[in-house]
């Protein structure tokens, strides 16, 4: 027992390191949707929310349908109110988890949250090809870091490629 003793400081001081090691970057962008609830499944699993879009309160389930993770490719589009719109491919995991819930909660309400704000609320119909809707919600500066991050439709493999340096004359 004595001949272990003298690696507890060590442990102690490196433990914060070894445990944040783990950790993924934040995304740059957080993209959430939300199924509606009902005020009856209780607080731990329904939150409120005010709903501009149609003018209501709402109860959202706190575990999202699918979330930024989820995606592998994104096609921006100009939205209707000045924002910017974006179709988002997902991923096989993704694709089923917004199959299921299509076909579940079909008729419900849909509210996608982009940075916490509600940028879109959708009444849900079934969506089989695992592309995901964003009508609008999106700021330049988001689909920016977006671009960053995931290849935009038709255009994948120019992602990750640095722009050539022109020549100079």
């Amino acid at each position: 027992m004595h001949r272990y003793f003298p690696l507890l400081p060590v442990l102690l001081v490196f433990s914060p390191l070894i445990v944040h090691a783990g950790q993924q970057k934040p995304a740059p962008v957080s993209i959430r949707v939300f199924c509606e609830g009902n005020e009856k499944e209780g607080e731990s699993f329904v939150t409120p929310v005010e709903l501009t879009n149609p003018k209501r309160k709402a109860f959202l389930r706190k575990v999202p349908i699918c979330t930024e993770r989820d995606f592998t490719t994104f096609l921006p589009f100009p939205g209707r109110d000045g924002t910017i719109g974006a179709y988002f491919r997902l991923d096989p995991h993704g694709s089923d988890k917004l199959d299921q819930f299509t076909t579940e909660d079909r008729g419900k309400l849909a509210v996608i949250m982009i940075n916490g704000r509600v940028a879109a609320v959708l009444r849900v119909e079934r969506v089989r090809d695992g592309i995901l809707f964003v009508p609008g919600g999106l700021l330049p500066n988001e689909v920016v870091l977006l671009e960053m991050k995931y290849p935009v439709i038709g255009r994948e493999s120019e992602f990750g490629k640095k722009p050539a340096k022109e020549k100079k004359k």
